[in-house]
């Protein structure tokens, strides 16, 4: 599995995109958990049409989708899907995938991300805290309900027509800036069984994991 170390998921969204960008089926672009509409410049530097969607109502240009639920009546079929840090918050994974799958038109594409809960970090947390890294009691306020384990997340995609042309994984572990302090070396401690779990497992490596995939 590739690891894109020196992106982010936007970045990497990007990259994805600039790969296809000639290939697809028609300019529109839904951007589903749109948030703040920080993908839209990206996608006005390749002449693309912004469609974003987003569950709670953050900015004036997005429409409510209840992933539960078919695309609204007014939707246009994309030719691309941004689809970024979203899955884990679903309850019902399989079905909100499906409704995306009905969505978009034959031969368009869509870039997904999701923690990675076989990261590092995410180990380190389930053997010292028994709690996987983004998946703690606490993130329920976040609606982190759904653990995205990828071979699940892989058969949700292809159950629904996807063809997934790349799984990675986005991110870096970053050793600690030194400081005068004790915690210093518990930090190094933290940071070289990180490396350690990394060697073991070459996929452990970033926070992020990611998906791009084509409708079949």
């Amino acid at each position: 599995m590739k690891n894109y170390k020196n992106l982010d998921r936007g970045q990497w969204a990007e990259l994805k995109l600039s790969e296809v960008v000639n290939k697809l089926p028609n300019k529109i672009v839904s951007d589903i958990g749109a948030g703040f509409g920080w993908f839209q410049p990206i996608l006005s530097k390749y002449n693309l049409e912004w469609q974003p969607f987003d569950f709670v109502q953050k900015i004036a240009e997005a429409s409510l989708w209840d992933l539960n639920y078919s695309a609204p009546e007014n939707a246009k079929q994309p030719g691309f899907v941004v689809f970024l840090e979203v899955l884990e918050h679903l309850s019902n994974p399989e079905l909100g995938i499906r409704n995306i799958a009905n969505h978009i038109v034959k031969g368009g594409y869509m870039v997904l991300s999701t923690p990675n809960p076989f990261s590092a970090a995410s180990k380190f947390s389930m053997i010292f805290k028994n709690r996987l890294y983004a998946f703690q009691e606490k993130h329920i306020v976040e609606h982190h309900v759904y653990v995205p384990l990828p071979h699940i997340v892989q058969f949700h995609l292809e159950n629904n027509g996807f063809e997934v042309i790349e799984m990675a994984t986005i991110g870096n572990i970053m050793a600690p800036k030194f400081y005068f302090k004790f915690n210093y070396l518990k930090d190094l401690v933290h940071y070289f069984i990180l490396i350690l779990l990394v060697l073991i497992k070459p996929e452990s490596k970033g926070h992020t994991q990611a998906y791009f995939v084509v409708k079949k």
